[in-house]
């Protein structure tokens, strides 16, 4: 079943109507489309959410992390969802989630997100600490443009090391547009540049402190170049909180739900199940 929410924002169902919800939150230009390929391995019933200005939601105005958060806490209400998992800055947004849980909600999952602070964004190349404007810019010089389809298919799964599949092609479609003869993102610099903006600000060492559900962090072990800064933000955030459990997936980059289906539904499916 796909529709929408009170919050206003657009989901899509996979599994029993009457399983346990574990709602799903993509990334940064992503839509619920990102986890079509391990949706229906999961326990229960996915609940993929499009993130206010992403896929058919509405954006917020203004976007900021509270709001993000609160978005996603009705939407867990709403959709009876046991547990969350987010991806990379929509682990950020389960993390506030986590520390502020509805009733409800028994656990949630952060796949390579949710650890970061805007000190870690900065080493990491992206601009967070210049301001909206220089963000944007560098947002707007890492816009991904192909000259057709085929091509945009084949570069994202090259970029995340992943197969072509039905999935990858169908979530290629969603999170990219065809303008004047040539295949770009969907989501704007600007968007991209608000979003960033809105999570990365956020003290996540006192986030972890403050979690009040169980919580496993998948840290994903490349790129070799990244991995000193991310692996130092990683250890830092899991001392921080008794209730986060660390699974280090050495071979896996950051987009493990692409490039790795499999692997990475059977683990976050036997970990959800001790849990929900």
């Amino acid at each position: 079943m796909d529709g929408e929410v009170a919050s206003g924002i657009v989901v899509r169902e996979w599994g029993d109507p009457g399983g346990p919800g574990i709602l799903l939150w993509p990334g940064l230009g992503s839509t619920g489309a990102y986890f079509g390929g391990v949706a229906s391995q999961l326990p229960g019933r996915a609940v993929a959410a499009d993130p206010p200005g992403f896929g058919g939601s509405p954006p917020l105005d203004p976007c900021t992390y509270e709001g993000l958060v609160e978005v996603a806490r009705a939407t867990v209400d709403q959709r009876g969802c046991k547990a969350m998992v987010g991806h990379s800055l929509g682990a950020h947004v389960a993390l506030g989630v986590g520390c502020d849980p509805p009733a409800e909600l028994r656990a949630i999952v952060l796949i390579d997100g949710g650890f970061l602070t805007a000190q870690d964004f900065d080493q990491l190349g992206i601009p967070v600490l210049g301001g909206r404007s220089e963000l944007v810019s560098w947002a707007r010089s890492n816009e991904l443009r192909f000259p057709d389809w085929a091509a945009a298919t084949r570069s994202v799964a090259e970029m995340v090391s992943a197969e072509v599949t039905p999935a990858l092609e169908a979530y290629v479609r969603e999170v990219m547009t065809e303008v004047d003869g040539e295949v770009r993102e969907a989501s704007s610099p600007e968007e991209a540049a608000d979003l960033l903006l809105a999570v990365a600000g956020q003290d996540v060492l006192a986030f972890a402190q403050r979690l009040a559900v169980p919580t496993l962090l998948i840290a994903c072990g490349r790129s070799p170049s990244s991995r000193p800064v991310r692996e130092g933000a990683w250890r830092a955030f899991v001392t921080a909180s008794p209730m986060v459990e660390l699974h280090v997936a050495e071979e896996w980059g950051h987009n493990p739900v692409l490039q790795a289906p499999d692997a990475f539904s059977r683990l976050v499916a036997d970990w959800l199940r001790a849990h929900i």
